[in-house]
């Protein structure tokens, strides 16, 4: 599968309509881009870590040295 085929299922998928030429040009970084993503699941350690700090509403905070 190429990258042009790639690219433009998933940016519709996004809702995105985009002129076949910039998709090209997305395309053309797509190969890169996946190699950056694969990478960083490619760390064992990682690989049940959540890599981002979420706010939750219903949190509390709790005096766990007490």
């Amino acid at each position: 599968m190429t990258p042009t085929a790639v690219v433009g299922p998933l940016l519709a998928a996004a809702g995105l309509s985009v002129p076949e030429a910039e998709i090209e040009v997305i395309a053309a970084g797509y190969a890169l881009q996946r190699a950056g993503v694969d990478a960083l699941y490619a760390v064992p350690e990682a690989r049940y870590a959540d890599p981002a700090l979420r706010f939750r509403a219903d949190a509390r905070i709790v005096d766990w040295a007490g």
